[in-house]
């Protein structure tokens, strides 16, 4: 969650803690009033649980303002603990894996919906094949001959266990197709696809990548400090021709060598790495 998200849950939450302020502040007015008239004690007893009540409602809002107000304090300190700490080669490592990842998935969401449609595509030829040489679709044969043929007329051929049977196969059956996506896709790629208004899709993929970068750049310095405590010197470090960042660095408590090894291989989302860190004695 960015900060400016955080930002926005405190606020709402303040309003939620101002909402039932205003609740509670007036059942207890209420009550006054109804004691001042001389109500009926089942009355005021009512009036007694509905500040009861609206009183456990406020204590309630006003924990999740403190838990969201913590929240975004966390974040507001580890943002500056990154700003204060991280030399800018660090920083320019990751910013260039964020715009290789934001290019990737801009690339396998136009992959994916090619794939797709050559799925659908298949599907439709062997439907059509079906048609033409299963006995049991005969009927079929005659009802549509001489017609074009829609997506609608293709999916409602029966006996459709016999289409099925046709299409498994081929391994165009339904459930097949559907396997064959979700093994093709990821989590981010799939939400690209639901995201149908182009400045909406790269901004949540800016945002998204945005964050994974910051998440990256923390468990990065957490463990180079972790090594070499506080960083004084960076200037041996370097970025090589394939994003990969290696080389020497220099904390208060000694020195290490940092190296990045790659990672491919079947079916891997994005470009991944490992960022090594060997302590120099």
């Amino acid at each position: 969650m960015t900060q400016k998200e955080l930002e926005q849950k405190v606020i709402d939450a303040e309003g939620r803690v101002a909402k039932r302020e205003a609740v509670l502040k007036k059942h207890n007015s209420q009550l006054a009033k109804m004691i001042e008239k001389g109500a009926d004690r089942f009355d005021v007893s009512i009036k007694r649980e509905d500040i009861k009540s609206a009183t456990s409602k406020l204590a309630e809002a006003r924990e999740t303002l403190a838990n969201w107000k913590d929240k975004l304090n966390t974040r507001i300190t580890r943002d500056a603990y990154i700003e204060a700490n991280t030399p800018e080669i660090l920083k320019d490592f990751l910013e260039n894996w964020k715009q290789h990842a934001i290019g990737y998935y801009r690339e396998k969401r136009i992959r994916f919906i090619e794939y797709r449609e050559g799925l659908k595509a298949k599907e439709r030829a062997a439907r059509l094949e079906a048609l033409q040489t299963l006995p049991s679709l005969e009927k079929y044969r005659e009802l549509y001959k001489g017609r074009e043929l829609t997506d609608y007329d293709l999916a409602n051929l029966w006996p459709r266990r016999d289409v099925d049977a046709f299409l498994s196969e081929r391994g165009l059956e339904y459930r097949q197709i559907q396997k064959k996506l979700r093994e093709a896709g990821d989590q981010i790629t799939l939400k690209l696809l639901e995201i149908h208004n182009e400045d909406e899709r790269e901004a949540w993929l800016e945002k998204t990548m945005e964050e994974e970068k910051r998440a990256k750049l923390l468990d990065l310095i957490g463990r180079i400090m972790s090594t070499v405590g506080t960083i004084t010197d960076a200037a041996a470090l370097y970025i090589g021709p394939e994003g990969d960042i290696n080389g020497i660095i220099v904390g208060t408590e000694g020195k290490a060598k940092i190296q990045t090894i790659g990672a491919g291989g079947y079916n891997i989302q994005c470009f991944h790495f490992r960022t090594l860190i060997h302590e120099i004695k």
